[in-house]
Parts: C-alpha cells; sequence; structure tokens
C-alpha cells in the first residue's frame, strides 16, 4: 500500500529541533505496517468490533490518498453505516467513492441498499443494472432479489434468487432467502431443502436453523423441528421466538413438561411476550393444573387486558371452581370487547342457566348461534325455555338436539320433563325410558317413570326397573361378602413357604437423567444434576463438561451450574477460575454452602492460607456441622499452629460425621503430635475399624506406637501401611504433623 502523507515545512523544522529523547517516532516501516494493519481491520479482513472497525476506516481515511483505496475504505465505511441505518451517512460516502472510482462495485451494491431502504427502488434497480456491467452477476442477482422483495416484487425476487444459485450454488444468503420465499408459499418440502444446502455453507446462521424448524413442523415432523430448534438455541439462546416455537413443536409431540419449560424460559427472556404468555396459560389449563391456569392468564390480561379469549378461558376455569360472579365477570368483559363472539355468548348463556337467569340465557343463546357444537345449542336452548315454562318451543330444540346427539342424557330428560310438563305422559314415560336404556342408573330417569308408569295403568312395567335395582344393589353386597370370606378363608390357611423374591433393583438416577436429556437437551436443573453425577467418573467427565456448558449457555449467572464448574475447574488444576465461578455463584446466592466450600477450596489451593481459613470461617457460619469444612479447617488451624482450635474441630467433624475415617485419622494425627499418644491409637483404631484398607491410617498408629515405646506393634503397622499403600507416609504427612 502506498502512503502519503502532507507536513509542513514548519512541522519539519520543528521536528528537526527536538532531541531524541523528548521525540522519538515510530519508524517507516512499523507506521506502514499499523496503517495497513487499519485499513485491513476497516475493511473487515481483520475481525474487529463495529466501533473500532468505524475508528480504524477514519484513522485510515484521514492518511490514505490513493483513489482506488479511498474508494474502498468509504465503501467499507458506508456498509458499516448502512448496517447501522445511518442511511445518509452512507449514501455520502458510497457517491465519495464512486467519485473516486466510477464503477466501484461495492459502492454501488451499497448505494443501492441504501435507496432501497429509503424506497428509492428505481434508482436502486438502475445501479444494480450498472454493476452488473461490472461483473459479479450471482452476487447483484442475489442483491436485486432482495430488492426486488422490498419493493413488494416477489415473483422477480424469486427468479433472481433462483439465478443467483444456478450461478454459484455456494451462495448460502440466497438459498436460505429462497427458502425463505418457499416456506412463505408452503411449499416446505423444497425449503427444507434450501435450508439443509444454506446450513451446509454456513452452519452458525440462527435464522437457518429456526427456518428449518418451522418446516419441519408444519411436516408433522416435530421431533427433528426440536432438534433444529436447540440448534439455534445454542448459537443465540436469547431468541424469545425460537423457544415459542420449541414448545409448540413439544406439545405436538405431546410432552408438556417441556413445552411448559420452553414457554417459560421465553417468558424469562421478554415477560410480556403475549404469544408466550398465552400458550403457557392454554397448556396449564389443557393439562388440569386451574390453579395456576388461573394466575398464568392473570398475567396475560395484566400485559393485554383487551385479550377476550383470556377472559373467556378464565371464566371457564373459575366456573369450574365454583366461583361464578367471578367467571360471569369475566364474560361479560370478553363480550364487551368483542360483542359478536359466539363462543363467550354461549359460555355465558351456560353460566346464567346454572344461575336461573335463564331469560338473559336464551338471548345470548339466539344472538350467539350453533357455533362448532350445534347439539350442546339445541340442547341449551330447551333447557332454558323449559325453565320459562315454554314447553313446546323446549320440545322443538330438545328434538333438534336428539337429532344430532341421540343419546345425550341431558337432552333426554329434558325432553322428557318437557314432554310431562305438556301434558304427554305416555311420550315422557318413552323417553325416560330411551335415558335409562343408555343410563339403567340415572336416577332422576328411574323415580319420573316409576311415577308415571300407574298412572297410565302400566305398574307392572314398574317392577323390572325395580327388581334390576334390587339386583345391582344385591348382586353389590353379595360379591363384598364374599371378597371378605375369601380374604378370612386365605388367612386360615396354611401357607406353603414362599420362594423369596429378588429385592427390587433400585432406580439408576443417570439413566433417569439421560432418558430425561434425551427428550429435553435444555432442562437446566437436569443438566447440572447429570453434571453433578459425571464429575469424578473418566467414562462420563467429558459430557458433564458438555452439560454445564450448555446450562451456563442457557443461564450463565446459573449459581448450581457455576459450582460444578468450580469443581471441574479445581480438578484441573484451575484453580483461580474455580475461586472466580464460585465467587460468581455467591453473589447470587451468598449462603450456597456448596460455593463456599468451593471458594474456600480454590483459595487453600492457592496458598492464600489466611484468606482460605476466613472462607472456611464462612462455611462453618452457615453450616456448623459440616464435617469436610470442620476438617479442612482444621488442618489449615494446624499449620497456623492454633493446635486447640484444630482440635476442636475435628472434635466437631467426628461427630458430625462418625462414620467417615478421615475425620477419625486426622484428629489420631493431631493428638500424636501433641503427645497423646493412647487417645491417637484410639482413634487411629476406630478409623481402621471402619476402614482397614487405610495405608495412612496403619502409618499413622505405627507412629503414635513408635512414641509409646511399642517397637513390635509399631514394626508390624509400618509393613502393613507399606503393603497397603507405598504412599502411605505422603498421604499422612498430608494430614498430619510432622513427627
Amino acid at each position: 500500500m502506498k502512503l502519503l502523507r502532507l507536513m509542513s515545512l514548519g512541522a519539519f523544522a520543528m521536528a528537526g529541533i527536538q532531541s531524541a529523547a523528548a521525540y522519538a517516532p515510530a519508524s517507516v516501516p512499523e507506521r506502514a505496517e499499523r496503517a495497513q494493519d487499519r485499513a485491513r481491520i476497516c475493511m473487515g479482513a481483520i475481525e474487529a468490533e463495529r466501533a473500532e472497525r468505524r475508528a480504524a476506516c477514519d484513522e485510515s481515511l484521514s492518511s490514505e490518498f490513493n483513489r482506488a483505496i479511498r474508494a474502498d475504505l468509504l465503501a467499507s465505511r458506508g456498509w458499516l453505516s448502512e448496517a447501522e441505518n445511518a442511511l445518509n451517512d452512507a449514501l455520502r460516502d458510497f457517491d465519495a467513492a464512486l467519485k473516486a472510482v466510477p464503477n466501484h462495485l461495492a459502492a454501488l451494491r451499497g448505494r443501492a441498499h441504501a435507496l432501497s431502504e429509503l424506497g428509492r427502488h428505481v434508482e436502486a434497480a438502475a445501479l444494480i443494472e450498472r454493476a452488473m456491467a461490472v461483473g459479479g452477476r450471482a452476487t447483484l442477482l442475489a442483491d436485486r432479489a432482495l430488492l426486488r422483495e422490498r419493493a413488494g416484487d416477489l415473483a422477480g425476487a424469486r427468479t433472481d434468487l433462483d439465478g443467483a444459485i444456478a450461478l454459484d450454488p455456494s451462495n448460502s444468503w440466497a438459498r436460505g432467502t429462497r427458502g425463505r420465499f418457499r416456506q412463505d408459499d408452503n411449499e416446505h418440502e423444497a425449503a427444507l431443502a434450501d435450508f439443509e444446502a444454506a446450513l451446509a455453507l454456513e452452519p452458525e446462521v440462527t435464522s437457518y436453523h429456526y427456518r428449518r424448524g418451522l418446516s419441519l413442523a408444519v411436516l408433522g415432523r416435530s421431533r427433528e423441528a426440536v432438534a433444529a430448534f436447540d440448534g439455534a438455541l445454542r448459537l443465540e439462546p436469547a431468541v424469545v421466538q425460537v423457544w415459542l416455537e420449541r414448545g409448540r413443536a413439544f406439545e405436538a409431540l405431546g410432552h408438556e413438561g417441556p413445552a411448559l419449560a420452553s414457554y417459560e424460559r421465553a417468558l424469562r427472556l421478554d415477560a410480556r411476550h403475549e404469544a408466550a404468555l398465552s400458550r403457557r396459560a392454554f397448556l396449564l389449563q389443557r393439562t388440569g393444573r386451574a390453579e395456576e391456569a388461573i394466575a398464568a392468564y392473570d398475567r396475560l390480561l395484566a400485559v393485554q387486558p383487551r385479550a377476550a379469549f383470556g377472559l373467556n378461558n378464565r371464566a371457564g376455569l373459575l366456573a369450574g371452581l365454583g366461583k361464578r360472579e367471578e367467571a360471569l365477570r369475566d364474560l361479560d368483559r370478553a363480550i364487551a370487547l368483542v360483542p359478536g363472539d359466539g363462543n363467550a355468548l354461549r359460555n355465558r348463556a351456560q353460566l346464567l342457566l346454572t344461575l336461573g337467569r335463564n331469560d338473559k340465557a336464551l338471548r345470548d343463546l339466539d344472538r350467539a348461534g350453533p357455533g362448532h357444537d350445534a347439539g350442546a345449542w339445541h340442547g341449551m336452548r330447551g333447557d332454558a325455555l323449559l325453565a320459562l315454562g315454554r314447553p313446546a318451543p323446549a320440545l322443538e330444540a330438545y328434538r333438534a338436539a336428539l337429532a344430532l346427539k341421540p343419546q345425550d342424557r341431558a337432552t333426554l330428560f329434558g325432553f322428557g320433563l318437557a314432554q310431562e310438563i305438556r301434558g304427554d305422559r305416555s311420550a315422557a314415560a318413552a323417553a325416560y325410558g330411551a335415558l335409562l336404556a343408555v343410563d339403567p342408573e340415572h336416577e332422576g330417569a328411574l323415580e319420573r317413570r316409576e311415577e308415571l308408569l300407574p298412572a297410565l295403568g302400566r305398574s307392572i312395567e314398574v317392577w323390572p326397573a325395580r327388581l334390576a335395582g334390587l339386583w345391582r344393589d344385591a348382586g353389590g353386597a353379595y360379591e363384598r361378602e364374599r371378597e371378605a370370606l375369601r380374604g378370612i378363608y386365605r388367612m386360615l390357611r396354611p401357607q406353603p413357604p414362599q420362594p423369596v423374591q429378588a429385592l427390587p433393583t433400585p432406580p439408576n438416577p443417570l439413566a433417569a437423567l439421560d432418558a430425561a436429556l434425551a427428550l429435553d437437551a435444555f432442562d437446566v436443573p437436569r443438566l447440572i444434576r447429570r453434571a453433578q453425577f459425571g464429575i469424578g467418573q473418566p467414562q462420563r467427565e467429558a459430557q458433564a463438561r458438555a452439560d454445564l456448558a450448555v446450562a451456563l449457555l442457557l443461564e450463565p449467572e446459573n449459581p448450581a451450574a457455576l459450582v460444578q464448574r468450580a469443581r471441574l475447574s479445581f480438578r484441573d488444576g484451575a484453580f483461580a477460575a474455580a475461586q472466580a465461578d464460585a465467587e460468581a455463584a455467591l453473589r447470587s446466592e451468598p449462603r450456597s454452602i456448596e460455593a463456599l466450600f468451593q471458594r474456600a477450596r480454590a483459595l487453600t489451593a492457592r496458598g492464600q492460607l489466611s484468606a482460605a481459613l476466613k472462607a472456611y470461617d464462612d462455611v462453618v457460619a452457615v453450616a456448623p456441622a459440616n464435617a469436610a469444612a470442620l476438617l479442612n479447617r482444621a488442618l489449615l488451624l494446624q499449620h497456623a499452629r492454633e493446635y486447640e482450635r484444630a482440635l476442636a474441630d475435628l472434635d466437631a467433624a467426628v461427630a458430625a460425621n462418625r462414620a467417615d475415617p478421615d475425620g477419625w485419622v486426622a484428629r489420631a494425627a493431631l493428638r500424636t503430635a501433641l503427645g497423646q499418644t493412647d487417645a491417637a491409637i484410639a482413634d487411629f483404631d476406630r478409623a481402621l475399624s471402619l476402614d482397614a484398607r487405610l495405608g495412612q491410617a496403619w502409618y499413622g498408629r505405627a507412629l503414635a506406637h513408635q512414641r509409646r515405646g511399642d517397637a513390635a506393634e509399631a514394626a508390624a503397622d509400618f509393613a502393613r501401611a507399606q503393603a497397603l499403600d507405598a504412599k502411605a507416609e505422603e498421604r499422612y504427612r498430608a494430614i498430619g504433623m510432622a513427627p
């Protein structure tokens, strides 16, 4: 790159009189190298943040006078401005670049894009045509497709995309955009092919994964759709719409738990997202969680008070819980918002019927019309008319209902009552008989028919029904008595020896976690739990790391995940990272025992013993019976020569966990060092009774015997320690004081 700078003669003169110490400019090669790097940053050859790229462009333009290079720099800065929607600034830079180099391709393309965004489509199209004469037809066809889409010429845009892909099959943007067009035209199989081709070229583009998932969902391939949405979320976990569609895909699979978790994740990102609020409330309602569903509709209506469907659905839930007046208020509001909402009108009519407000119910039913369930509508009209003392029109309504639902119990009973009120006892008895054929134990039908038949001179017909009832009652009583006698007989019979049954295999928690995460790979609590199990298991540790990476991608400040990553870092010897994660966890949960403990461990490993001692004080303040913290603090206190405090901690550690041999060994080691050999040997004996394989315990007891003068016992214990563990002495010195 040729670098030209203008400097006044005065400046040269002043530079000449400066001392070397006061003014030591960079050498010419260094300045040239910096200028080249800044130019490359400006043009995107070196990746940088947008602000740094702009600063690099400004700096390079202030000192570059080569027309071609200035045109490149101006075009690059113009594209930056265009991306920031500073369209007038972008046009100034593109115009300046074209003034320097009239057919500068990047400037022509950039100016066309800016003009198109300003709605100047004809000028933009002319610039693309001019650019096509220069070269790069495949790219320019893709550009023109975008401009044509903005101008509303979708057919022309698709034609251009087809041409761009034919010329350059590796143009991922063109493939992804054509896939979007095909998706909008419901050509989902073809759209999938385009998105998959685009992902093969650029797998890190979130929108390709997301749109692929949409097409898979429409095609009924919901499991694959979930995987596609997961691919998008691994790249950008904070996109609300992807979580929403993921929830819908899980609903289509019948997996309500992961669906609900997806909607809740969307609402963490945007608490006012109406679609997520709606889907969550509806799913809770559909799964019978009435109280939670009501609270969810409350939340939706706080965000969107005019959501008539939310009022309607909440009313149904409130009515189901017996809160009828509250339900009625919701329905009144819903109908006030949408006066012609037939569903709300029918629901209000049903509620009014239960409240005995039959004239209003009938009015609502007539306003609403039959809707999708004409049988139920006719039946409710019959009920309202009958309650208003109008049996003739009620009968017409019931007949219309029975033509659609001939075995509907409520309609058959209402039909019988209407006939009875109208005075046609024979027809009423027949209606009740038809109902009893459907439901032989219907109490209302039995009672009314028994009363009607004698009046019709058909008393004999009463007895079969009564006998059937008596037979059912007697049969039930007989079965109960018979079962009771069988139980007594079984108890009195000599029982043969029962074969020994194998105890049931306890559930495998890891297998259960694997199965759950195979369904929902973003279940953060389970990811953390599986990682917790996996740490320390060589065959599982890679999985644990991956699980924590996903958990922290989704929830960067999750304290439980941070604590588990601190454990991994500690195992890796990255003690500073372990401490940083533990402290980050404590910012969310200041009293987290595990986070406090990991911080203390990390400080100890980093040699910051005073800070570590204070950190263990913090653990014990929250969890006074934490045996591990007491044991570790005791070791630090020994190092600080605070032996009485150390012994007190070890006493507390042993009391807190009498089954842990390490506590007994640690206390025995300190007692040995303090000359309390009898008590030390007793502690070593207890440790060895818990785990006879502990070489350090045999070694420590050997030292205690040696101090007490028991040479034979000491020699035997030394030999046993060496046979069990060649590093027994080393392990002992890690917890005990030097003899």
